[in-house]
């Protein structure tokens, strides 16, 4: 990939990004926050605390968009970027009489019942809890809701008891709201949303127990829900009771989860994992479009109108690339095609202001619900978030 196309392509994203978040006049996180009546830009859902209160303003979407801001500051030192991830956080706090730390129900919407959704945002506040008291205490409490064998939570189960199972590999169920387990126990997007969280603290702290458990999951996934093809399924509740459908987003949240988890394990256990970066990347290289660089909705399926060149998927599966390059356990030759397909999603995708064509939802079941029409989205949080990660890569790079 030729120096000017990619400078390029990395002005256009700096504009998107900017224009997303720091500089957009709707999106000022503490205005979205506040007012239950508003919503960011990107959050096609409009989920609110009365229908649906795990998921409202302290979001998985969000979280993700935010954390890519705090990458983005790592790299350049933009303080701005920093002011605003941490914005975010801090008008979903509370604190009591006793001076505890724990986010307004009201204003974030979040339980400690429904399932691993909840805790994505966790991630950020483990990085913001370097400097910031509250938000070390914050998540604390977040790790103690998966990890503590004596912790009750608001619903009465033990999270770490009743919803994680050695048969799983001592994955957690993707949800647990109803006390029932879905379909598939374990799905992909599960794992980001937990294990980098979990990582992170655990080396925080210095839970070796922890570590280690977060790397038997990660394998279990590898070996248990990969394909002949080398391709990820959705969801499996064994190597036998797969959801038979390759997803690009959801093998995209695995791809992305097991390199932020690599970078935060302990050198034997990283070691352990390292072999499965590659074995993603090269199963999802075989499937590289020619010519954009990118890869379709259902990834081993033809390019068609309902089967389409995919953003939020790309971008993560870019993101793996660079770091698992960054981190010494990928060939630096797998640089060129994470450029390929930055460069691609941006000349196919990024138009001006917007980012098209993100995948809204997908249920882990046995129906193809990958090919709705309807359901391709512009600026949709869920590939903004994850294309601002894979620009934040293309600056460090």
């Amino acid at each position: 990939m030729d120096k000017i196309t990619v400078q390029e392509a990395m002005k256009r994203a700096q504009f998107y990004v900017d224009d997303l978040t720091v500089d957009s006049p709707v999106n000022d996180p503490v205005e979205v926050i506040t007012n239950e009546n508003r919503f960011f830009s990107w959050d096609n859902e409009h989920r609110s605390p009365d229908t649906k209160p795990y998921l409202f303003n302290w979001s998985y979407y969000n979280g993700v968009i935010m954390e890519g801001l705090y990458y983005i500051y790592q790299q350049t030192g933009n303080e701005r970027y920093l002011q605003y991830a941490s914005s975010y956080i801090k008008a979903m706090l509370t604190e009591d009489e006793n001076g505890h730390v724990s986010l307004n129900r009201r204003t974030a919407g979040y339980v400690d019942h429904h399932g691993l959704d909840c805790y994505k945002t966790a991630s950020l506040v483990t990085l913001l809890a370097e400097n910031d008291p509250k938000c070390a205490q914050l998540a604390a409490d977040l790790y103690r809701d998966l990890t503590d064998t004596d912790h009750i939570n608001s619903k009465g189960n033990c999270v770490a008891v009743d919803f994680a199972e050695d048969a799983l590999g001592g994955n957690y169920w993707h949800s647990w709201a109803s006390g029932n387990p879905p379909k598939y126990k374990v799905w992909l997007d599960g794992l980001y949303m937990a294990q980098p969280f979990l990582t992170r603290y655990a080396a925080r702290i210095g839970d070796r127990a922890q570590q280690e458990k977060i790397t038997q999951r990660m394998l279990w996934v590898a070996e248990n829900m990969l394909s002949p093809e080398g391709l990820l399924y959705h969801g499996a509740n064994s190597a036998e009771d797969v959801c038979p459908y390759h997803w690009l987003r959801s093998i995209g949240w695995y791809a992305m989860a097991v390199v932020d988890v690599l970078e935060y394990l302990p050198d034997d256990l990283a070691a352990r994992l390292a072999p499965v970066v590659k074995t993603v990347a090269d199963g999802m290289l075989r499937f590289q479009d020619p010519e954009s660089g990118m890869w379709p909705n259902l990834v081993n399926k033809p390019v068609t109108d309902t089967n389409r060149l995919e953003t939020s998927g790309t971008v993560m599966i870019i993101y793996m690339l660079l770091k698992g390059v960054r981190l010494g356990v990928l060939p630096e030759s797998y640089k060129s095609a994470a450029e390929k397909a930055f460069t691609g999603t941006v000349e196919l995708e990024l138009d001006g202001t917007h980012l098209h064509d993100i995948y809204l939802m997908a249920a882990a079941n046995n129906t193809n619900n990958y090919e709705i029409p309807d359901y391709y989205k512009t600026d949709e949080g869920k590939g903004a978030g994850p294309f601002i990660m894979a620009y934040s890569e293309m600056i460090r790079r």
